[in-house]
């Protein structure tokens, strides 16, 4: 009986920080991660795509595509209304690179189109073609940014 005692208060607890982290809200994270952040600006990217048929010509289309849209239509396409954070990795503090003029989808084979500069710890976020986000070592990373 003490052991379920103490599961009871160990689950209360876990309740109380929950609650006080936001969970039951809904709350945004204050500071996406790096995969949450540049599946946001991929989302801006397909979402350009699909708008104008092609792929953004540079950033500056690409941001000013994103400034644009209402704040529903971000909504609705997973961005987020920071556009302009976006174009940073929160892990490497620098821009990502990104592979302008550039289709999606499966045509053309599966290759990076936007990653972080340097990343952590000698792993990259990139996002692909295909609309994966994944974290890739070195050797997948030059592989896919070729």
């Amino acid at each position: 009986m003490a052991g379920a005692g103490l599961g009871y208060r160990v689950g209360c607890v876990l309740v109380a920080l929950c609650l006080a982290a936001g969970c039951a809200t809904g709350s945004p994270v204050a500071q996406p991660d790096g995969k949450q952040r540049i599946e946001q600006l991929f989302h801006l990217y397909k979402a350009y795509v699909e708008r104008n048929k092609k792929g953004p010509p540079d950033e500056q289309a690409l941001r000013d595509f994103g400034m644009k849209l209402t704040a529903d239509e971000r909504r609705g396409y997973i961005i987020g209304d920071d556009i302009e954070s976006l174009f940073v990795s929160p892990r490497d503090k620098q821009k990502y690179v990104i592979r302008f003029n550039q289709t999606l989808g499966p045509v053309g084979g599966t290759k990076g189109v936007i990653w972080e500069a340097e990343g952590q710890g000698g792993r990259r976020y990139m996002a692909l073609t295909q609309g994966y986000v994944e974290e890739y070592g070195e050797a997948m990373f030059k592989d896919y940014s070729k």
